[in-house]
């Protein structure tokens, strides 16, 4: 039992991981093929994994998960956001869901003849979307602003209340149906709503005023990831000790309430948090696919499937369309969002966890088992195969090569990239030094004066169509630490910087990969001010051909999409159009 029990937990682990290091190379959401990679190597496929092995132990690490992820969820999300689209965010989370969830139900109740009981449990449960495919799906396509905060705010607080609501229904399947009145349901539901923001919302502020505080003194970067880790799982247990099914609210919540917070290790927790929810999303999918037997279903699966279908092409998209009419979210948004959604990990341990702890009717929850895993499946199918298409189609898609190009350090050559890329793109340049900003004001370039080290500026620019930020400070470390901060609202992929000179170093010793730098490995900025101050340089458009011809030419950005666009060029890319590039002195007197 011992060897299975490690083997199960081993295999779980690496095929997960590696499931999840392939889809972000094929930049594809991960679900359906953690699906498939758990059921092929569990007792219905090749028995590698065992997750029977397990016991008991099976359903703490889904609750250990559960808290992990959603306070990681809870970390993404800003007031900001909600500020800016609050109305279709109230409407997507209080219309759209409880319409699917209907939908849901009596599909299940009609196509598969599943109790009344048991099909409402079904709806509260399939509602939730979950972060870690939209989040996936969001890395793989570039969105308008206003998708990308409708679906994020969906598929964190979507599972917040979809495990509120599934905890409800489950007091129906375990209670006898007299005796589970709409009024001891309503006060059920309000006492889990009050002890998980009140256990969330005290969690976070004593470990934002008094945990975080304490453990930053000790000047150990990685404790403060550690400790809210720590944090996070005792305020899920605490909350759920206090009234059950409250945990997810709870350590939602405190991740919420950190994400406010103005401590200086919120990066770092940030990082660690979600590396730790990649590991437990990745394996848990795994166990749990392992765990689903489809063999006494074999008969009903037609039915399953056409009940995912229906769910995903016509249920979900007439709840998001109905809902937000008049919400000011077009009708091109308003399909994509009702197309994409996929469901996640949060509906797969919510349905397990109530197939492990329901002893009775063992049939009818292994059916809405296997049909969740079938929706999950279908829905995040859909999702990789139609996200980027479909983005196409609908017009809702932003070419990062049209987006915002936010440039942060006023100096000759970040005036040079702003006077050009702005007769293409919207140019905005970030500075601290109040001397500068006077002096790109007078001519006339768009300069903000801020703490370029605050998070906030940089979802404030997103939000303003700044899809790329381009770091070139006379620093490597402010450099990187400006993209790390950045990267949290825009994604690592269009955070770049441009090394400072040939004796900086990172902040962490290690040079920063190609796929960050901007330009060459062999450019720096500070030795490129200098030569451009002085007249011995310029920044100057050359055709392909010229830029072939002669190597010791820096190519910087390039037009693209019929001068729709440009493009920062990385070390050792080619040019194929008109490009932004920097003469240095030896090759200036010859074009």
């Amino acid at each position: 039992m011992e060897s299975h029990l490690i083997q199960t937990i081993t295999l779980s682990l690496v095929i997960g991981i590696f499931t999840s290091v392939l889809t972000r190379r094929l930049k594809m959401p991960a679900v359906p093929f953690f699906i498939a990679a758990g059921f092929a190597a569990g007792p219905v496929g090749f028995g590698l994994i065992q997750p029977a092995s397990l016991g008991d132990g099976l359903l703490v690490l889904v609750e250990i998960g559960v808290a992990i992820i959603l306070f990681e969820g809870g970390l993404s999300l800003s007031t900001h956001s909600f500020r800016a689209e609050s109305a279709a965010i109230r409407r997507i989370l209080f219309l759209t869901i409880p319409m699917t969830g209907a939908g849901a139900a009596l599909l299940a109740h009609f196509i598969l003849s599943v109790a009344w009981q048991f099909a409402i449990f079904f709806g509260a449960v399939i509602v939730v979307t979950g972060p870690t495919v939209i989040g996936s799906l969001l890395r793989s396509v570039n969105l308008k602003r206003r998708l990308e905060t409708l679906l994020n705010w969906e598929s964190i607080w979507g599972d917040v209340i979809g495990v509120l609501l599934s905890a409800l229904a489950l007091k129906i399947i375990t209670l006898d149906l007299t005796a589970a009145s709409p009024l001891r349901l309503a006060m059920t539901l309000a006492l889990s709503l009050l002890a998980g923001t009140t256990v969330g919302a005290i969690s976070g502020k004593v470990l934002v005023r008094f945990i975080l505080p304490a453990v930053a003194r000790l000047r150990d970067p990685g404790l403060p990831g550690i400790v809210a880790v720590a944090v996070a799982v005792a305020t899920f247990a605490l909350a759920n000790g206090l009234f059950q099914s409250s945990g997810p609210l709870a350590a939602a919540v405190a991740g919420f309430f950190l994400s406010h917070s103005r401590v200086e290790t919120l990066h770092e927790i940030r990082h660690f948090k979600k590396q730790l929810s990649d590991i437990f999303i990745s394996t848990l999918f795994v166990l749990l696919s392992a765990y689903i037997d489809p063999l006494p279903f074999l008969h009903l699966w037609p039915h399953m499937l056409g009940i995912a279908l229906i769910l995903g092409a016509a249920v979900r998209p007439f709840a998001v369309l109905t809902a937000l009419i008049g919400s000011g979210v077009s009708l091109p948004e308003r399909l994509y969002i009702g197309f994409i959604g996929p469901r996640g990990i949060i509906a797969v341990a919510t349905m397990s966890y109530a197939s492990f702890t329901v002893v009775g009717n063992r049939e009818q929850m292994n059916l809405l088992l296997n049909l969740t895993f079938a929706i999950i499946f279908i829905s995040g199918a859909m999702a990789t195969l139609l996200c980027k298409p479909l983005a196409r189609l609908l017009r809702v898609q932003v070419p990062v090569n049209s987006s915002g190009l936010l440039l942060v350090g006023a100096n000759p050559l970040g005036e040079a990239i702003s006077r050009f890329a702005g007769g293409f793109v919207p140019v905005g340049v970030l500075e601290r030094e109040t001397e500068s900003c006077s002096l790109e004001e007078v001519l006339g370039t768009r300069v903000v004066c801020v703490d370029i080290l605050e998070s906030d500026i940089y979802e404030d620019a997103s939000g303003e169509g700044f899809g790329r930020i381009l770091a070139l400070t006379g620093s490597d470390a402010l450099n990187e630490l400006i993209t790390q901060r950045a990267a949290v609202h825009l994604g690592a992929r269009n955070t770049f910087q441009v090394q400072a000179g040939p004796g900086g170093r990172a902040i962490l010793g290690t040079a920063a990969t190609d796929h960050n730098i901007a330009f060459s490995r062999d450019f720096y900025s500070a030795v490129a001010n200098e030569q451009l101050a002085r007249g011995e340089a310029e920044v100057k458009v050359l055709s392909a051909a010229t830029i072939a011809g002669d190597p010791r030419l820096v190519p910087l950005l390039q037009i693209v999409d019929g001068g729709k666009g440009v493009r920062i060029v990385r070390p050792g890319q080619t040019v194929e159009h008109e490009t932004l590039c920097f003469v240095p002195p030896e090759v200036r007197g010859h074009l």
